[in-house]
């Protein structure tokens, strides 16, 4: 699956841009069954414009799926819920009366707006109580800014290098425009951006990179940002952040999703 992240700003406030042809991130216990997938159908969508987080793989004996803004699991955020006993939705807590719920278990987003960005959580539950889960990053493209005029035309963005990675290989995930006045920049496996989770951290005042707790001996961190997987696994794949600071303490974090296939 082929991703491209960048974020942008407004001045205000940043904001994660990804653009996604069909990016997924899955968590879950490890099993030998197919687990649920998402993909973006468009593979970006514009405000105003609808787009479908269409569901591949549903578990059989579905009992029930539910869908959450964000990564947390928790009523405030649901946004809808399917019962496969009642053929029926309801509508959650977090419901903005735009999304549509089918019995595939795909969740139809209408009339986006920028407030629409971010992570969608799908949790689906079968007969033996068995539950799986699925994330996915959702970006509504959009070039105008409710607070500010203009949008920073050289923003910071993540390539993975190349595309598509297999077992066993190396991926580089290339950083492009990072801030004029950086002052340090730090890599964390996962979106939460905590000492259990980083990999490296860069400073100029050191001009060195110190890695992390989560580095495993197969990352290279280069002082341009980027960062080198080498001899990846399955285990691997995931969400990457990159933080940066600048000379004036702006934070600005950018997001990756990296997947790796078996040979």
């Amino acid at each position: 699956m082929e991703v491209s992240s960048e974020l942008f700003s407004n001045g205000c406030t940043s904001w994660q841009r990804v653009l996604l042809t069909a990016s997924l991130f899955i968590c879950g216990r490890p099993t030998t069954l197919v687990r649920p997938t998402i993909e973006l159908v468009p593979a970006s969508v514009a405000a105003g414009g609808s787009i479908l987080l269409l569901v591949h793989n549903i578990p059989k004996y579905l009992q029930s799926l539910f869908w959450y803004k964000g990564l947390i699991v928790f009523n405030k955020v649901e946004i809808a819920r399917y019962r496969a006993a009642k053929n029926s939705s309801e509508p959650g807590p977090a419901h903005s009366g735009r999304e549509i719920v089918y019995n595939n278990g795909s969740l139809l987003l209408q009339n986006v707006t920028w407030k629409d960005t971010g992570f969608y959580t799908l949790r689906t539950l079968n007969r033996h109580r068995k539950m799986e889960l699925a994330h996915i990053y959702l970006q509504v493209d959009t070039s105008l800014s409710s607070c500010c005029d203009t949008l920073d035309s050289a923003q910071l963005s993540i390539v993975p290098v190349p595309p598509h990675a297999v077992e066993g290989g190396s991926v580089l995930l290339q950083v492009h425009n990072l801030p004029e006045d950086l002052q340090s920049f730090s890599w964390y496996k996962g979106v939460l951006s905590t000492k259990d989770f980083k990999i490296a951290e860069y400073s100029i005042v050191t001009k060195s990179i110190i890695n992390g707790r989560a580095h495993s001996r197969r990352e290279t961190g280069y002082t341009n940002g980027s960062l080198l997987l080498q001899d990846v696994t399955e285990k691997d794949s995931g969400l990457y952040t990159l933080v940066t600071i600048d000379s004036n303490m702006r934070v600005v974090t950018a997001h990756i999703q990296v997947n790796i296939h078996s040979k």
